[in-house]
């Protein structure tokens, strides 16, 4: 994992690359692509923040469906994300209860799906040293005394339609009316789903995880009667940004896993001589990939299992936050580059290959797979 006197020197390193245009003021009259960023201070108490720039043109700048379909400059999406300011203020969890003017602005702008003028009147600004591995990269915050909203927001209509639904209802609701999980995750974490009684700020890496294990649930809910596919093992790979991405499709009952590799001289292993390997349960990383899979198992009407092998490689110079996971799977999952009849030919394959590309043994690799744990067995006996 990315340490903290690491995060710091990324972060100026960047800064010093990026920064030097950015003029700060106090009184912004600037834009939101919309994005917000809420954190954790002592809960109940949270940093609820809005990202905010004095660029116009601004909705690329937290867009990672666009970035990844267009395969966006990886140097452009930081220099964008530098010149962001988190403009933020200290609250307690329970906000969204009140009529609270400052989380009545926030929350009209959240809601929208285009870029929105805003004024923020800050109190004090300051360069941020932090580089988070679920949210990524933002290059200053300051401490919101006022915001006022200059132009309407685009509300989608089907906003208006959730009112009386419980929150996981609401979510899917609007998933299925075509809106994104990265939309769905930033109202989540404003307390925007379910009843009012019941309605919490919730920090975003809780928030996108949230959402992510909420659709899965859903999704697996309605294809639990697909067809289970016959005894083969299907070979995706997709690279994003240094992180490449294999997985394993085969015979099982809709279970997941990734195993991830961080290669020496990646941005969380920068000073090993020697891979890091490890199986993810828990992370935001795992949920978006448990999300991915989901959506591929409804997209092909079928059921099986997948081990997915991420490997962090030297490519990969700073972390750009969850989504990598989210859209590289994704695109893994739609990118089948070889089919096998049999388990040990799959196995032989990717052992040439690992050990070629990363010198890493998929024979090691396995040993932190339950699930191929259990295939190696059945071939053995």
């Amino acid at each position: 994992m990315i340490d903290v006197v690491n995060a710091k020197k990324l972060a100026e390193r960047y800064k010093k690359l990026y920064g030097k245009s950015i003029l700060l003021k106090k009184d912004i009259n600037g834009y939101t692509p919309p994005s917000n960023l809420i954190s954790s201070i002592n809960y109940p108490k949270l940093s609820l923040g809005v990202l905010t720039s004095y660029n116009e043109n601004i909705e690329l700048y937290d867009n990672p469906i666009y970035w990844a379909k267009n395969n966006m400059d990886v140097e452009e999406i930081i220099k964008s994300r530098i010149s962001l300011i988190n403009a933020k203020k200290i609250v307690d969890a329970n906000l969204p209860r009140k009529n609270d003017k400052l989380y009545n602005e926030i929350l009209d702008s959240m809601l929208s799906i285009k870029s929105i003028n805003l004024e923020i009147h800050l109190n004090k600004i300051s360069e941020n040293m932090k580089i988070s591995k679920i949210i990524g990269l933002y290059g200053y915050s300051g401490i919101i005394d006022k915001i006022k909203i200059n132009e309407n927001p685009k509300i989608p209509n089907e906003i208006y339609k959730i009112e009386e639904m419980k929150a996981e209802d609401s979510i899917y609701y609007l998933y299925k009316s075509g809106m994104s999980d990265y939309y769905l995750s930033r109202l989540f974490s404003m307390g925007f789903f379910g009843y009012k009684i019941n309605k919490k700020l919730v920090p975003s890496r809780w928030a996108i995880t949230a959402v992510h294990e909420i659709l899965e649930k859903k999704i697996k809910g309605e294809i639990k009667d697909y067809s289970k596919i016959n005894d083969k093992y299907y070979l995706f790979y997709y690279s994003l940004y240094g992180n490449d991405f294999y997985g394993i499709f085969f015979p099982g009952n809709g279970n997941c896993e990734l195993i991830e590799t961080l290669i020496p001289g990646s941005v969380y292993n920068l000073d090993s001589k020697y891979s890091i390997i490890g199986r993810d349960d828990e992370s935001g990383g795992y949920s978006a990939l448990k999300l991915s899979f989901a959506e591929f198992m409804r997209n092909y009407k079928m059921i099986g299992n997948l081990v997915v092998f991420r490997f962090v490689t030297k490519e990969y110079k700073i972390p750009l936050g969850v989504w990598v996971v989210r859209e590289g799977t994704k695109y893994m999952l739609n990118n089948l580059i070889e089919k096998f009849d049999n388990y040990n030919e799959l196995i032989e394959y990717l052992n040439n290959k690992f050990m070629n590309k990363y010198n890493v043994s998929v024979y090691k690799l396995r040993k932190y797979s339950n699930l191929l744990k259990q295939k190696s067995i059945l071939n053995f006996i």
